[in-house]
């Protein structure tokens, strides 16, 4: 996404043991209403911060209401910015097994969850991997800082990946889609290195 267009943003949460925004001392970082315009409307965001300024869904869950214990219906379109760090696994199995939204999650492509939840898991359906470094909005809906890492929307389903597609041939999102290993005609196979 060019940073005019989406007036440079999406939240992350770069190795934060907080909830759906990177926690700074006293700072959360949000996802801009820019992204969830490009791709919504969503039914389901389970991972909303509180005070968000903005709609992310018809339901939103905060922590409060902990959106990875409560079921996600297959029929609701979902958005999911998970809370970064040590539990993001729980995160991306839930979001690969209901197969049915998109995640935004950093590219850490190196990680056991990205591999198994992303690159292997039959679910996904697609990756924009986002041209940049994506800044943040703080709770106020302003601008802020950028991501500490690159980041990508993983596609779950038909439905999300449609969605992607069409904000990526709009221009509302700058990045490149590509199929996930298992449909890539050149890709011969995911192979451990001895």
């Amino acid at each position: 996404m060019s940073n005019t267009t989406t007036r440079g943003a999406f939240a992350a949460t770069p190795m934060a043991n907080s909830f759906s925004g990177l926690t700074v001392g006293e700072e959360t970082w949000l996802t801009p209403k820019s992204l969830i315009d490009a791709l919504g409307p969503f039914d389901l965001d389970p991972a909303t911060p509180p005070n968000m300024p903005w709609k992310t869904a018809a339901v939103m869950l905060t922590k409060k209401e902990d959106g990875l214990a409560t079921p996600w219906s297959k029929k609701h379109f979902t958005f999911c910015n998970p809370p970064y760090g040590r539990g993001i696994e729980a995160w991306l199995e839930k979001a690969a097994t209901h197969g049915n939204g998109i995640t935004l999650i950093f590219a850490r492509t190196e990680t056991a969850a990205f591999q198994e939840f992303v690159l292997k898991h039959p679910n996904t359906t697609g990756l924009f991997l986002i041209s940049g470094r994506l800044k943040f909005c703080r709770v106020n809906g302003k601008e802020a800082g950028s991501a500490g890492a690159p980041s990508v929307l993983v596609a779950y389903g038909k439905e999300a990946r449609r969605r992607i597609e069409r904000a990526a041939a709009l221009g509302l999102i700058n990045g490149a889609l590509v199929d996930p290993p298992k449909r890539c005609a050149s890709t011969i196979a995911l192979a451990k290195v001895a």
